[in-house]
């Protein structure tokens, strides 16, 4: 994402100098730009400069809202700190707190100003910049930097090889074999001794009590 850079200025002349010379006006000049920049840097932040323009000088008859905007330009100024991948070091409170000290919250606020455009490389005002995070978005590392995950989805191959590992295997009996644990059933005697029962294991020839065909003793 990117953000239009704002200006570089002198801190000593934007609190006393230019203010003296101008007899206040340029004060209310740079508190319009200021709240403008914000604005064009951020597109997450939601300022209407002639707003908190007229909040400074009007609005001093009901006293309130001069407080109002300067705490809250404090504020988007620590933003816009967090979204150039800086710590947030600007605070509306003590920009408030300055504002009652010789309007010291001016001198305050540009110079955290200062720091966003020197991280930033001191680009030229109104010039597209990069910001290293996305603008407006939560940060979960000190510097603004989400932390990368890691994490991958699991293929279907490592799905189907863990569960062929994990899946109980069925033992088989192999070449007739009984498995083990089972008792072994009783085979009759013929099949132990390879023929049945009478008959002799030569030549497959059946084994008679009597005398062999032809070698019938003769009668008489």
């Amino acid at each position: 994402m990117t953000g239009r850079a704002g200006k570089t200025r002198n801190i000593w002349l934007v609190w006393l100098v230019w203010p003296l010379i101008t007899l206040g006006i340029y004060h209310l000049v740079w508190w319009y730009k200021i709240n403008r920049e914000a604005r064009d840097f951020d597109e997450n932040i939601k300022v209407e400069p002639v707003l908190s323009l007229l909040a400074l000088v009007p609005g001093a008859v009901i006293i309130i809202p001069p407080f109002v905007t300067v705490y809250r330009t404090g504020e988007r100024i620590g933003q816009m700190q967090e979204d150039a991948g800086m710590e947030r070091s600007c605070n509306g409170w003590i920009g408030l707190v300055l504002s009652f000290f010789l309007s010291l919250h001016a001198l305050y606020y540009q110079s955290e100003l200062n720091r966003i455009w020197a991280r930033l490389g001191k680009p030229e005002e109104g010039s597209l910049v990069a910001l290293p995070v996305t603008a407006g978005g939560p940060s979960t590392m000190p510097n603004g930097v989400a932390e990368p995950q890691n994490s991958q989805p699991r293929t279907a191959e490592a799905q189907n090889a863990e569960a062929q590992t994990t899946e109980p295997r069925t033992a088989e009996p192999q070449n007739g074999q009984p498995q083990d644990g089972q008792p072994q059933a009783s085979q009759p005697q013929a099949a132990r001794s390879g023929g049945a029962p009478g008959l002799r294991p030569d030549d497959g020839t059946s084994a008679r009590n009597g005398p062999a065909d032809g070698d019938s003793p003769r009668l008489g």
